[in-house]
């Protein structure tokens, strides 16, 4: 048998494949991610933009599942990464190393039942409550949708949603796909040979390197499901996001909606009486929820419940676990039956659990109500924290390496390591920083002469100082926003104030597709950008596209988020600062994220301004700023529109159309 590559002889060759500079970070990122699969511990690494973290961690995980015959799983927290890896990294790789290894490597994705198709459902075996509704308009335009994901199910070889070639209605795909509670399970299943869901689970039962997310990563390990396959370590890339991905994982909801979906779904499989419960059981929660939303303005925490809501949520759990038991008393053996039968008994559990878990709700636990805007209200419930969760059920199992581009606050990993659960544990953190000169390529400017943000949104002098930075950088901006609000209003103003054919403004919606929007952005150098959420990470625009990313605020968890004001209350009663053990550290990952659009490339050049002024002159500034990439730093707005000016002036023109 031959001498086993060292890591850095393969990473060497993968980088020289794909026509790659040698960077010494990945090669020390490498070697430690080596490491900690071998024995070391657990590792927590911070990689910058440019690094090349992906390969720095799947190069040794793929010589250690090789050469162990075990697999690593890779968690990702969002569909482009996994998409990258999939699609480019991993085959790359496999190519690379097939030389100097003794076998190829082998790779799968593998996503949550509910990513796939069921072909129970799509040959009409379940009722799907919506399904009627969608069919009746065949000519609207979510009719047509309906038409088109239908024809595209019956052709697909996979089954998988992120394969459709354009977005689709959540309504659309419910009528296509099953949750894990409402699926039989393959061998009841007509359709168990052809399932897609089982398929590539056998594909990565049998792969070195599986590819998922977050929520299933959690699914896995927090809910003590076996979704996973076997598995000797696990990498999380974008770990800044893991500790709320979790955290979402394990939030239960409650609605009338969902009480009324499940009786919906039982009623031609339950006696009249049981539906009857269920809905007398519906009416009291809205009941409740009506009174206890009455004069709420926003998300408000529930300590304790009510009587009103303990009287209806008691009502539910029991009716529930009366159609329940009613649903498991005939034993049919036809799989449509059966199917029909798990559809209605996966709603009905879902709603039981969770009316349950409320009733019995602890010191540990945050209940709360969304009074809803336009909608009706919703109970929620989350543990205060998850970081014994985590301890226990993920890193107590396997080796785990955690990386992304932004994890430590004011330079240092201590808040990460708290949030994890590990802060008592050994656990190795290191920096490997970036290829890219941030000081040499970019300016941080912070607004030092702005008033501070107040509750009313962006101020008028922001919207000044905003117009003046876009027309400064001729366009070629990427302007983010803590709010919706603060969009609109930003949005509104620069259609006034700016010359749109000149410089256009592309502005992000709720639910709009944010990949669109991001290829219209840097195809058109003029153009100015204006989002929120999810456009703070993950966009990659290098090149002459974005000389400017625009802030509008120090994004601290919003004030009436009832989680996290329950987390910074807790660590306030414990004696410590719950603002800067919580919000300070929570802000400063997503600014740090924020900022990272704007050096993509070793060529680029830009601004980072943020139009807070608080950023200059509160206690915490220096600690934030100290979570930025070390840009230049000033506060002198001449200088910076002097900058801004001088880019534009060097880089190419307009695109034409």
């Amino acid at each position: 048998m031959s001498e086993s590559p060292t890591i850095d002889d393969a990473l060497d060759l993968v980088i020289e494949s794909i026509n790659g500079d040698s960077r010494q970070g990945q090669h020390l990122m490498a070697n430690a991610v080596g490491g900690s699969f071998a024995g070391a511990g657990h590792l927590i690494v911070q990689a910058g933009t440019g690094t090349g973290k992906s390969m720095g961690y799947l190069v040794p995980a793929a010589l250690y599942a090789t050469s162990r015959h075990q697999a690593i799983v890779v968690a990702t927290a969002t569909l482009a990464l996994q998409k990258q890896l999939i699609d480019n990294d991993l085959p790359l790789l496999a190519s690379a190393l097939e030389p100097l290894l003794e076998r190829p490597v082998t790779y799968a994705v593998l996503k949550g039942r509910n990513n796939y198709v069921c072909l129970q459902k799509l040959h009409g075996a379940i009722p799907e409550d919506e399904s009627a509704a969608l069919f009746s308009a065949p000519k609207s335009a979510l009719g047509k949708q309906v038409v088109a994901v239908r024809a595209w199910a019956e052709l697909t070889s996979t089954g998988d949603r992120d394969e459709y070639p354009d977005e689709i209605d959540p309504r659309v795909w419910r009528s296509l796909s099953v949750g894990r509670r409402e699926c039989i399970g393959e061998t009841k299943c007509s359709f168990g040979q052809e399932c897609f869901t089982a398929k590539r689970r056998l594909i990565a039962q049998e792969a070195d390197i599986v590819v998922t997310n977050h929520a299933m990563l959690a699914i896995d390990a927090l809910e003590g499901i076996p979704v996973l396959p076997e598995h000797a370590g696990v990498v999380i890339d974008e770990g800044h996001e893991l500790v709320d991905r979790a955290t979402a994982a394990v939030t239960g909801e409650l609605s009338v909606a969902m009480v009324e979906k499940a009786g919906s779904r039982s009623r031609k499989l339950l006696d009249p009486k049981s539906i009857e419960l269920l809905q007398r059981a519906a009416d009291d929660l809205d009941d409740a929820l009506r009174f206890t939303a009455a004069d709420l303005s926003g998300p408000t925490r529930l300590d304790p419940l009510g009587r009103e809501l303990v009287l209806a949520l008691t009502l539910i759990r029991d009716a529930c676990a009366t159609a329940i038991t009613a649903l498991n008393v005939d034993k049919d053996k036809d799989s449509d039956v059966l199917a029909a039968k798990q559809h209605a008994r996966g709603a009905l559990e879902d709603v039981h659990d969770v009316a349950g878990s409320l009733l019995t709700a602890g010191a540990r636990d945050v209940v709360w109500i969304d009074p809803g805007e336009n909608r009706a209200a919703v109970l929620k419930m989350a543990p205060l924290s998850v970081a014994g969760l985590l301890r226990e059920a993920l890193f107590s199992r396997t080796p785990v390496v955690m990386t992304s581009a932004t994890l430590t606050v004011g330079g240092a990993f201590d808040a990460l390591v708290m949030s994890l659960g590990l802060a008592d544990q050994i656990v190795t953190t290191m920096d490997v920083g970036s290829p890219f000169d941030h000081a040499a390529q970019g300016i941080l400017y912070v607004a030092a002469d702005l008033p501070a943000p107040g509750r009313d949104g962006i101020a008028m002098e922001a919207l000044d100082e905003l117009a003046e930075l876009i027309e400064a950088a001729g366009g070629r901006t990427l302007a983010l926003f803590s709010s919706w609000r603060g969009v609109e209003r930003a949005a509104d103003f620069l259609r006034v104030r700016l010359d749109t054919l000149a410089t256009p403004l592309l502005v992000q919606r709720k639910g709009d597709a944010v990949g669109s929007l991001v290829q219209k952005f840097a195809a058109d150098p003029a153009t100015v950008l204006l989002g929120t959420v999810s456009l703070w990470q993950g966009v990659d625009v290098p090149g002459d596209s974005c000389i400017c990313v625009i802030i509008d605020r120090i994004p601290f968890p919003r004030p009436d988020d009832p989680l996290m004001a329950a987390r910074q209350r807790a660590v306030d009663d414990a004696g410590g600062s719950g603002f800067r053990s919580i919000a300070v550290p929570k802000a400063g990952l997503l600014l740090a994220q924020g900022a990272g659009r704007l050096i993509r490339g070793m060529e680029d050049k830009g601004v980072v301004a943020v139009l807070d002024s608080r950023l200059a002159t509160a206690g915490y500034a220096q600690a934030l700023r100290a979570s930025l990439p070390p840009f230049w730093y000033t506060t002198d707005r001449a200088k910076v529109v002097g900058a801004l000016e001088r880019l534009r002036d060097e880089a190419p023109g307009r695109s034409l159309p």
